[in-house]
């Protein structure tokens, strides 16, 4: 099983890093913003200590792991399903966990291949500490992670093809992304924008984050994200429960 397992995730590994385009969008494209964006602005919005560069940060993490796990994973298990991949690899004596766990686990080492480069030119180039809980970021970026995994599932089940993949991922992108509190603050927003903002996954993710990027919390202090997360991700699970028994049906 093991074995199995292994020769799955180096097979779905390879096809990611392969595909040089994916490869741009999953890990070039985000470094770009966050150096493009970091060295044309000087402060935090609404702070005199706190840089851009520093603000900005977990909040390009939190956007990374938000498009790696709706992007990658959607339109990979769409394409796979479209091709007939799927049929093919539920004949064979490979197991679901054996098949899903290998998707995961490539995506999620893609994560924190990717983590680990804007981490390290925020705190090498940027000159960012990290003065809060290294636990609770863990945590955060773990949990941050099955959420969207979870999502891209939930997305390649209702979608058959590209073409309906697109636009569902599209406006999540840009739902996230706008309501997320990744380039900006959401505080002076309209009270509905302001609430929907509030209760979003990537804003639990990257205010959770921020907080431990940029002040000295706790784990303790950073559990309403983590539970928020949590909530999140109760939720996922139960939509995919639910696609999984009409499939049955």
């Amino acid at each position: 099983m093991f074995i199995s397992f292994w020769q799955l995730f180096l097979t779905n590994f390879r096809m990611l890093y392969r595909n040089w385009r994916g490869l741009f969008f999953n890990i070039f494209l985000p470094v770009f913003l966050y150096l493009a964006i970091s060295k044309i602005s000087g402060n935090a919005p609404g702070s005199h200590t706190v840089t851009y560069s520093e603000y900005l940060l977990p909040g390009i993490i939190a956007m990374t792991i938000m498009q790696t796990g709706i992007f990658s994973l959607a339109y990979w298990l769409v394409d796979l399903k479209a091709r007939g991949v799927i049929k093919r690899l539920l004949v064979t004596p490979l197991s679901n966990f054996e098949m899903l766990g290998s998707l995961i686990a490539s995506r999620l080492v893609l994560m924190a291949i990717q983590i680990g480069l804007i981490i390290s030119i925020g705190v090498w180039y940027f000159k960012t500490s990290i003065p809060g809980s290294g636990l609770a970021i863990v945590l955060l970026m773990l949990m941050g992670g099955a959420v969207f995994l979870g999502i891209g599932f939930a997305v390649s089940s209702f979608a058959k093809t590209y073409e309906e993949a697109a636009p569902i991922t599209t406006i999540l992108n840009l739902l996230f992304t706008f309501l997320g509190n990744i380039f900006f603050p959401t505080e002076n927003f309209p009270t509905v924008l302001k609430f929907i903002a509030s209760k979003l996954p990537v804003t639990y993710l990257a205010e959770g984050m921020r907080n431990n990027f940029i002040q000295d919390w706790t784990l303790k202090q950073t559990l309403p994200d983590l539970l928020g997360l949590g909530a999140w991700l109760l939720v996922v699970i139960v939509i995919l429960s639910y696609t999984a028994k009409l499939k049955q049906d």
